[in-house]
């Protein structure tokens, strides 16, 4: 068997689990910024459809900052998730 086949078989399998990884990421990366714009626009709607003193107070009360908090952690645990998800396929992290 020639040095080239030999490199070529080993290196195959392991080719593909990245290109599909690569693939499964930018996918799936690309529906969960849909999924999470969608989600900040509901819950803008929602806010502006309070009363002017109710969203006065929410806002002073810090409100927006809350929910910033709370979307940004929403939006690290899916990209944690991606990432441990990206690392099962290569390979890398079996368990």
């Amino acid at each position: 068997m020639k040095l080239g086949t030999w490199l070529l078989a080993m290196l195959q399998p392991m080719i593909g689990r990245i290109l599909a990884a690569i693939g499964f990421s930018v996918i799936t990366i690309t529906g969960f910024e849909l999924v999470i714009s969608t989600l900040k626009n509901a819950v803008k709607d929602g806010i502006n459809t309070l009363p002017a003193d109710t969203l006065n107070l929410f806002l002073y009360a810090g409100g927006g900052q809350g929910l910033g908090m709370i979307l940004g952690a929403i939006t690290t645990k899916l990209l944690l998730w991606q990432v441990q998800r990206a690392t099962q396929i290569l390979g890398r992290n079996p368990g």
